[in-house]
């Protein structure tokens, strides 16, 4: 198989050619999770992949609790099916505490500090209330706990990762905190090869394809356990050669490809669930993709493969799209991204005034 036809599997499989959903929360199911850092971008990542869908319906589906935002895979934020959230953290947390720990004895954190700093939280938290990070950050400094620096990371991280917290619902433009349990009652547990083949099947499903390399990294497990769980996937995938490299993928048969023109928001799967994104992209432009300090730009991507990044800027009830090509782009060429551009101001319910 010619290496250009995984961005041509990588579109279909990502749903992004045509897609076989139409609710929110079945989506972000069918992935596994979905980074969630930004959280406008977030939801574009859902929303260009479900055509005619609107910014306010996956909002409700938040709010509603069918769609939680926590810390998961990696230790960052990603969209979680409610289904999934309990059996995702029971299996991810033991390798975040363990990425953790060497940065936690650097700013002079231990269990014992980190337990004292979850119980003020559950108290505080108790009672259906929800607090923003900025209130969190006054109610432990009001209790003499230093959370300066990364230490208020950690601690978040910390009572995420173990289940207590996840994001509630919006205050302003700030999201709070909110206690799990209370937020999404009740519990979904697998053992843990159940979990890690359950995992695998989601991923190779709808990131396909996609190396074992690329599992591991995609959900911050260590190589052995990501690969107990392919092999435990390995009846429900189908795998392909190319270039002396296994790639693993769902099933389904291969779509006609049609030409795309695509606007990708910033931290998509189609680029950060990758560990080799040299299918998707000339390398020597990555680093306007994904910068130093560990940003990942909103992308165009032009029959698969990524051709440049771009920009909105908002005004009362319009948005403006300017795009950022890596190579000059012919007349055609670049109009080819305008439907992409309208369905992005729709998806806002706001007019496009310029796009260029």
């Amino acid at each position: 198989m010619p290496v250009t036809d995984i961005a041509a599997l990588r579109l279909q499989h990502q749903q992004l050619i045509k897609t076989s959903f139409k609710k929110p929360q079945d989506l972000v199911a069918y992935f596994g999770a979905m980074q969630a850092q930004e959280h406008a971008n977030s939801k574009w990542g859902i929303g260009v992949r479900l055509p005619g869908s609107t910014d306010a319906a996956i909002e409700k589906a938040i709010r509603n609790k069918s769609i939680i935002r926590t810390t998961v895979f990696r230790g960052t934020l990603h969209l979680v099916a409610a289904a999934d959230v309990r059996w995702m953290l029971q299996l991810i947390a033991p390798a975040i505490k363990t990425r953790m720990g060497s940065m936690m004895r650097k700013l002079e954190m231990d269990e014992a500090l980190l337990l004292k700093t979850t119980q003020h939280i559950v108290k505080a938290l108790q009672g259906g209330n929800h607090l923003t990070r900025k209130e969190l950050i006054t109610l432990l400094q009001g209790k003499g706990i230093n959370t300066d620096d990364h230490r208020m990371n950690h601690i978040i991280y910390h009572a995420a990762v173990n289940g207590i917290i996840c994001n509630g619902p919006l205050n302003g433009k700030q999201f709070t905190y909110t206690l799990l349990d209370e937020w999404l009652p009740g519990a979904t547990a697998y053992n843990k090869q159940t979990s890690l083949v359950t995992l695998a099947k989601r991923y190779f499903t709808s990131h396909g394809p996609a190396t074992l390399a690329d599992f591991s990294q995609w959900a911050g497990l260590p190589v052995t356990d990501a690969k107990a769980g392919l092999e435990g996937a390995q009846p429900a995938l189908r795998s392909l050669e190319v270039n002396n490299t296994t790639y693993w993928m769902g099933p389904g048969k291969k779509q006609t490809a049609p030409d795309t023109a695509l606007l990708l928001p910033a931290f998509d799967e189609y680029f950060i669930g990758y560990k080799d994104r040299s299918t998707l992209i000339d390398m020597q432009f990555a680093k306007k993709v994904m910068t130093v300090n560990g940003i990942f730009n909103p992308i165009m991507v032009s029959n698969g493969q990524v051709a440049g990044t771009w920009k909105r800027t908002f005004k009362k009830d319009s948005v403006a799209i300017i795009t950022d090509p890596f190579k000059p782009l012919k007349k055609a060429a670049l109009k080819a991204f305008e439907p992409a551009a309208q369905q992005y101001a729709d998806f806002l319910g706001l007019t496009l005034s310029s796009f260029s």
